[in-house]
């Protein structure tokens, strides 16, 4: 039983489904190159174009599948099941397309939007660059790290701080006041320092623009807009639901990997001691590494699917809900890590030599590194599910506000 493309009845689910099965063999042959590229290659980019996979959270005013959270969900784990980088591209390009095509104003989905399905996004959101308002717009400046995707992107998305008199300016709860701009690729310095332990194909380089550059306007939105300009009801999450949901496909399809590769390598490794899977005590471990692998996931898809109803009624989600997504995000990985470990120990020899077995340790013990993942979220996350969240305070980015 396949356990990774969940069933969907939505438009436009079945053909993406059926083209990431289609590529697997590719995605796995160029998984080598990606590495060593330290990006992905032209060729699984095209193809992943192609199939809609670069698209499949995008509005579909917009050329776009407009998929459900659980349904996008599905998809980019199953690609992440086959490799890591490829699916961690594959989640950042639904991050940076649906936000940006359901929030951007009209004026500003003209420039970023001209080439239709052909633009591709990427950057970075956390807030490493300063802006400061002029005429018309903003002068933005700054230094960001982890561009996800950028080797291929014709459009940057980047955080900044808005300042005033040098001072950053606050909003009415206390805190800095960010938006998100958007540049075309040619504006920024890339720069060629993307020497990691995992997550090597993913081209996370960083990336700065040194002398302060004009931004209209309508290139640029709050970080917490959650007024949807297109699309669905789902899309004002914004980005507080969208990056729990697409770091959350990833750590399932990169726990899964490591499984099956390790069921495979149990049944044909032999040793001093005989066949890896007729031993009793790692029959146990691995039974007991599929309950942890599955309970996660139905944490996961439960969570998910409950909100996926609440925004089909085109209802606001509660604290409840956001947080549950959250603590689903960090458990998931946390789990995911013990699974890959659990692996690479059992793999032996196999595993500690370059390989997939090798690459999902590394991609998953990198994407734990995420900010993300703070305890400081997961700790708000109990606030909330203790009912002890202070009055007023909602699940942003980072936590509560």
């Amino acid at each position: 039983m396949d356990q990774t493309i969940t069933p969907s009845a939505a438009p436009g689910y079945g053909d993406l489904a059926q083209g990431v099965e289609g590529l697997s063999n590719l995605i796995s042959h160029e998984a080598d190159a990606a590495e060593k590229l330290r990006h992905m290659s032209d060729t699984t980019y095209a193809a992943l174009h192609e199939k809609g996979l670069v698209h499949m959270m995008t509005p579909r005013a917009l050329g776009g599948s407009e998929l459900a959270y659980s349904d996008g969900l599905s998809i980019a784990e199953s690609v992440s099941r086959i490799d890591g980088s490829t699916g961690w591209n594959v989640m950042v390009s639904g991050v940076q397309h649906g936000t940006c095509g359901s929030l951007i104003t009209e004026t500003g989905r003209k420039d970023v939007f001209a080439a239709g399905t052909d633009t591709n996004i990427a950057g970075q959101g956390i807030p490493r660059g300063f802006a400061r308002r002029v005429d018309g717009g903003y002068m933005i400046k700054g230094d960001w790290g982890y561009g996800s995707g950028i080797f291929h992107s014709n459009w940057v998305h980047s955080g900044c701080i808005l300042m005033e008199d040098g001072q950053p300016v606050m909003d009415k709860q206390g805190s800095p006041i960010v938006l998100i701009t958007y540049v075309p690729r040619d504006a920024i310095e890339l720069k060629d320092n993307w020497d990691v332990i995992g997550l090597r194909g993913t081209g996370s380089f960083d990336y700065s623009i040194a002398e302060e550059l004009f931004v209209p306007n309508e290139l640029t939105y709050l970080y917490s807009k959650n007024d949807v300009e297109r699309g669905g009801y789902h899309y004002s999450l914004g980005i507080v639901g969208f990056t729990a949901w697409g770091h959350t496909s990833f750590a399932l399809g990169v726990g899964r990997h490591a499984l099956d590769m390790l069921a495979v390598l149990a049944r044909e490794k032999a040793g001093p001691f005989g066949i890896l899977a007729d031993s009793s005590s790692f029959q146990e471990k691995y039974a007991h590494a599929e309950a942890q692998y599955r309970a996660a996931r139905a944490l996961v898809y439960s969570v998910w699917n409950d909100l996926d109803e609440t925004l089909l009624n085109e209802e606001p989600p509660t604290n409840e809900q956001i947080a549950l997504i959250k603590l689903a995000f960090r458990y998931s990985h946390d789990v995911m890590s013990e699974l890959t470990t659990f692996a690479y120990k059992a793999g032996g020899g196999i595993a500690l030599r370059a390989g997939p077995l090798q690459r999902a340790y590394r991609d998953l013990h990198a994407g734990l590194q995420h900010v993300l993942l703070s305890d400081q979220i997961v700790q708000d996350c109990g606030k909330v599910l203790m009912g002890h969240a202070p009055e007023g305070a909602t699940m942003q980015l980072l936590g509560l506000h």
